[in-house]
């Protein structure tokens, strides 16, 4: 048995927060390296492609920031996937920031249009990438209207029917309190119910159905503060977060070695505020 397969090195791994993934498509080996470096010291986990194919399974990790040099690749090659991460629901709304010399007014005006959100001169993104990165993985919260409210009755309902594992029926409860509040913070029961949502999935085998969910659940849940309603929303994340890096690193094909007693053991935990 592996170490990291053992109880304790599962449970090592578990206290780690997961890394938030960035992606970049970058060929030249020195400037891939820097960029790695300004990555890992932001906390983040560098995901670095040199061909479309490695662009498309970095995709896939569901990176919070995507960045492209502009010159690493031919048009033909990484303008499809720009336009394909553009069109998909669970990427559409990951940065793209393009960057390459400024001299080449051409290409970079090519790369706004193929779906670069924002295209750079190398000089400011080299100068600026620390801060964007930074900004990006750790971004700061938004307090939304009701945030700091006393939890409700239906609410404390979902939270009970969460914690004992009932992901489908936590559904309809929140569901309701969503329908129910016209607050902003209505965001948050949303995204609470598709994070069980995205666990039942997982009991049902469905990986496809299981990622989906956990993506729009976290997009919900991502820009809140750590605790809302008394809620610890920081918790959650991460929980669902490394769920959905270990449904990624298994595939479809092995999602099944996904320990279920694991998942059962994530808790809505409620704190002071």
């Amino acid at each position: 048995m592996n170490a990291t397969d053992s109880p304790q090195g599962r449970e090592a791994r578990d206290r780690r927060p997961p890394r938030p993934a960035v992606l970049a498509l970058v060929t030249d080996l020195l400037f891939s390296t820097r960029i790695a470096d300004v990555i890992r010291q932001q906390g983040g986990e560098p995901v670095l492609a040199a061909s479309a194919q490695a662009f498309r399974q970095g995709l896939e990790r569901w990176p919070v920031l995507i960045l492209i040099d502009v010159h690493a690749l031919p048009a033909g090659q990484w303008h499809p996937e720009v336009r394909r991460a553009k069109s998909l629901p669970q990427s559409r709304s990951i940065p793209i920031y393009g960057f390459g010399s400024h001299v080449d007014t051409a290409t970079l005006k090519a790369a706004r249009q193929a779906g670069c959100d924002h295209v750079w001169a190398r000089s400011r993104f080299a100068q600026a990438l620390p801060q964007l990165v930074a900004d990006h993985i750790d971004p700061p919260p938004t307090y939304l209207e009701g945030w700091d409210s006393a939890p409700s009755a239906l609410f404390l309902e979902g939270v009970r029917l969460f914690n004992a594992g009932q992901f489908y029926k936590q559904h309809d409860v929140f569901e309701e309190h969503w329908m129910e509040d016209p607050r902003p913070i209505r965001v948050l029961y949303q995204g609470v119910l598709q994070v069980g949502v995205g666990f039942h999935q997982v009991e049902q085998g469905n990986y496809r159905g299981a990622v989906k969910m956990l993506r729009r659940g976290l997009l919900h849940l991502r820009p809140l503060p750590p605790v809302c309603q008394t809620l610890d929303v920081e918790s959650l994340r991460r929980s669902a977060r490394a769920v959905h890096d270990d449904l990624v690193r298994l595939g479809p094909e092995r999602m099944d070695q996904l320990d279920l007693d694991d998942l059962h053991e994530i808790k809505l935990r409620l704190v002071a505020q």
